[in-house]
């Protein structure tokens, strides 16, 4: 029986979209979108706050996503008015306090505040709630106001502290906490001062990334394959060889060890080793790419330690 191992698409296929969209914002700054617990309100009406805020500060050249970063946005609505409509049908009219912020969540500081008052009918307590929030909405002055303010904060505190964050990134790096030193490394934003140092560390630091990295996956591929000789262990061996990046030192070993088992596996083994990149300008802007997803990924590991919103007020 044949084994079909399906190629994973590579993470930097698609980076190539990515410079077009920077070109488009002065700053690609991201703000991690974080609601304060609020078990007053339904998870729907709490989904449609969240999706809400991430959209209403897209038009201000930030973006704002659930993965983590040092810098938030939040929003904390609070009803004012709330009264039921005789029908038929019945309907319930609301007017929330909405109070959005732009802070530091590890500083536990608020950069910037807005107030929206907000209005909706519906033919339930809920609907209302939804329909009050379409106010908060890309264009919205007030809106516009709280992400300028707080993305002058930011850009300061990255000008200001980038040494310090170098110094972060070499400590973790010393230790071979490799993600952790590219989470450091690539939240700093391209407006920065010093962002092309910014991206020669980062292109630096993943290349430690990816040569580690490589050694442990070698070493799990050939463990499988030495248990497993077999289509089993050419399936865990896929598994592993697809997420060596062709960079790495240890590239030789793994195509090594590809054309091994393909020597033995014939057709019944349809996988094809990553090949070595070709165009230089597009090799980097696919690792630094590749090397913010790195730091994203160990950032959302923190998240349930450093989340915590009890202080904001």
């Amino acid at each position: 029986m044949k084994i079909r191992y399906i190629l994973a698409g590579y993470l930097l296929s698609m980076s190539a979209l990515l410079p077009l969209q920077a070109q488009e914002k002065d700053c690609d700054i991201h703000f991690m979108a974080i609601l304060p617990q609020d078990t007053s309100i339904s998870e729907t009406v709490s989904e449609q706050l969240f999706n809400r805020l991430c959209n209403a500060i897209s038009d201000a050249d930030v973006y704002a996503s659930e993965d983590y970063a040092r810098f938030f946005v939040s929003a904390h609505m609070t009803p004012l008015f709330k009264e039921t409509i005789p029908g038929p049908p019945e309907n319930t009219a609301i007017t929330l306090s909405v109070n959005l912020y732009v802070g530091d969540i590890i500083g536990q500081k608020i950069f910037a505040t807005q107030n929206l008052e907000l209005k909706g009918v519906g033919r339930s307590e809920e609907r209302a709630y939804i329909n009050a929030l379409r106010g908060l909405r890309p264009g919205n002055a007030k809106v516009m106001k709280l992400v300028e303010e707080g993305k002058k904060k930011v850009i300061d505190y990255y000008n200001r502290n980038f040494d310090n964050i170098v110094a972060k990134t070499k400590q973790c790096a010393a230790v071979k906490q490799n993600a952790e030193a590219l989470f450091y490394i690539t939240s700093i934003p391209e407006c920065c001062n010093r962002y092309d140092e910014a991206n020669k560390l980062t292109l630096s630091y993943y290349k430690l990334y990816i040569d580690n990295n490589c050694r442990d996956l070698i070493m799990k591929a050939r463990n499988a394959w030495m248990q497993s000789p077999d289509a089993k262990g050419a399936t865990e061996v896929a598994f592993y060889l697809n997420q060596i990046d062709p960079d790495a030192e240890c590239y030789d070993e793994a195509a090594s060890l590809y054309k091994e088992v393909k020597e033995k596996m014939k057709d019944d083994w349809e996988f094809e080793i990553r090949q070595k990149y070709n165009d230089a300008v597009d090799i980097e802007k696919s690792k630094i790419e590749a090397a913010r997803a790195v730091g994203v990924a160990y950032g959302n590991g923190q998240k349930e330690k450093t989340t915590n919103l009890m202080w904001l007020k």
